[in-house]
């Protein structure tokens, strides 16, 4: 079974440009597949690929439905390269996130906020982690056309294209509006394995 090649393609959709990630880190061919039945239902539910020694990817199913809801990608000093989920369990990937292995911070989020196989959001972060800004798709036209901007967690600025043109026709200052916490939850590891919560998206 493979980790990838369902529902959108990542870094694909309106939230801005597309993430590059290296999805043959986590598809089977040339790996050695270790594979973990935490349930004890007869069923695999967590997976863990290999090229040569090296752990490039690890899967989890979290409903056990035989779909992979969580997939982390490593590279060969075991730092996190990229992750994806499927928070509602549809098929669907919903969230991919782009990792900085200097730092272990993410650097790009895209999200699928409203759940119709596409990304709508796309978050960017700076140094630390911080996040820097929020580029939304709001009509579904895989186009950006609201952008928040970011310092210290607040919102200083927003953007609007709101004929959906790609102009922006009008821009609100928002000082101190605070966004919540937004960066992908670390993926846990068997035998402890449980559903992570997804991460909201920052509200201006």
């Amino acid at each position: 079974m493979q980790g990838q090649g369902r529902g959108h393609d990542p870094g694909k959709g309106g939230g801005g440009e597309a993430i590059s990630i290296d999805r043959s880190l986590c598809e089977e061919s040339n790996k050695r597949v270790d594979s973990f039945d935490l349930n004890k239902d007869g069923k695999p539910d967590v997976w863990r690929m290999y090229a040569g020694q090296t752990l490039v990817c690890k899967q989890i199913d979290f409903d056990r439905d035989g779909r992979k809801d969580w997939i982390v990608a490593y590279d060969a000093n075991g730092k996190t390269l990229y992750q994806q989920a499927d928070f509602d369990y549809d098929g669907k990937y919903d969230m991919l996130a782009v990792f900085d292995v200097a730092t272990g911070h993410a650097t790009e989020v895209q999200r699928d906020t409203d759940f119709d196989g596409a990304f709508d959001v796309k978050e960017v972060y700076g140094a630390g982690g911080a996040l820097t800004s929020v580029r939304r798709d709001r009509n579904g036209d895989n186009k950006p056309d609201q952008w928040e901007q970011y310092s210290d967690a607040t919102v200083v600025a927003i953007t609007y294209d709101d004929d959906y043109d790609g102009k922006v026709d009008r821009k609100e200052d928002a000082p101190g509006t605070t966004a919540p916490p937004v960066q992908p939850a670390p993926t846990p590891d068997p035998p402890e394995a449980t559903p992570p919560a997804p991460a909201p998206a920052p509200k201006k």
